[in-house]
């Protein structure tokens, strides 16, 4: 990616989160490092734009990445999300600049928030400011509080905001580099680049400058069969949280994500619900629902396997065969 802003006219990226497939127990085994590596290389390899390291529960999504710098040599590297909140804003400065000073300025800090608005518009100055190598002042229970600046800052990082409601992607319009949507269908994308417009006039900001990020959920080049189930377990999972019922709803999805909160069975899934939020079967198929997102306005897909049957194959098989370059045809 060319330019500091991170807008990134129709690329695609993938989400790699480090797991594998779920146990009986409910937890999920964790890809063995080796596998990460193969995959990143196998992403860079086949034309892919970024890597997003989702934070979740297995492998810290910094070091992660950091540790995947020396693997790759031009892919960018983005933590996709690490939650405001989990680190103060210096230390979550510090962890930002090291990566993009290891990786040679491929670093892009992603972050997520679930903290008040104002809240997150504070954060993102102050950690925006500790990056330029500045002094911010921020408030925490007692009132201001000065951070000391950083001995080693990489200048103008990219920083990215996760959002679902409209006050957040709002707010990303107005302070952030880029967006990061996640779960939601084409029409969301449209929806949300208008959010965008609105915050970005309010500090007067070219909207254009934003990159508009979406994950897609994927099983691509598998049966229909296995494809379906992993999908379906994933929408499942989701369907259960609030935040995500909510822009279910939004989205008039919510009866489908509702019958799929509580469900007994992943038959009892749709398979609208599904193919309205992920993608499946083959090459030409895929790609055709992926350009989707791009027509309604996202810059960068990040495509996101869902694994099935062996998890490492199945995850490499997604993103061959969603490929902007796929190696079989070089």
């Amino acid at each position: 990616m060319e330019h500091d802003t991170g807008a990134m006219p129709d690329r695609f990226a993938i989400a790699l989160n480090g797991y594998g497939l779920r146990r009986e127990d409910g937890r999920r085994d964790v890809l063995a490092w080796r596998d990460v590596v193969q995959i990143a290389q196998t992403a860079e390899e086949s034309g892919y734009q970024a890597i997003f390291a989702p934070e979740i529960g297995a492998r810290e999504a910094f070091s992660t990445l950091v540790g995947l710098a020396p693997e790759t040599s031009q892919i960018r590297l983005v933590t996709g999300v690490a939650p405001i909140g989990s680190r103060d804003p210096r230390r979550m400065a510090m962890e930002a600049a090291t990566l993009h000073d290891l990786s040679g300025g491929r670093g892009v800090l992603g972050l997520g928030s679930r903290e008040p608005i104002d809240r997150t518009r504070t954060t993102i100055a102050a950690i925006r400011a500790l990056l330029a190598g500045e002094e911010p002042k921020v408030e925490d229970g007692e009132g201001a509080l000065a951070l000391s600046g950083l001995d080693l800052f990489p200048g103008r990082m990219p920083i990215y905001l996760a959002a679902l409601g409209p006050r957040m992607t709002e707010l990303a319009g107005e302070v952030a580099d880029g967006v990061v949507l996640n779960w939601c269908t084409p029409e969301r994308v449209a929806q949300a680049r208008e959010q965008l417009a609105r915050g970005a006039a309010r500090t007067r900001r070219d909207v254009g400058s934003v990159a508009v990020c979406v994950y897609v959920r994927a099983a691509v080049g598998m049966s229909d069969e296995l494809a379906m189930e992993a999908l379906r377990e994933a929408t499942a999972e989701y369907a259960t949280m609030p935040r995500y019922a909510r822009q279910l709803d939004a989205m008039g999805l919510g009866a489908e994500g509702r019958r799929a909160a509580e469900a007994t069975s992943l038959e009892e899934i749709s398979e609208s619900l599904v193919d309205a939020l992920c993608v499946r079967g083959g090459r030409e198929e895929a790609m055709g629902r992926l350009r989707a997102y791009h027509e309604a306005g996202a810059h960068l897909v990040v495509v996101y396997p869902v694994p099935a049957l062996d998890a490492a194959t199945s995850i490499t098989g997604t993103i061959l065969g969603a490929a902007p370059s796929p190696l079989l045809e070089r």
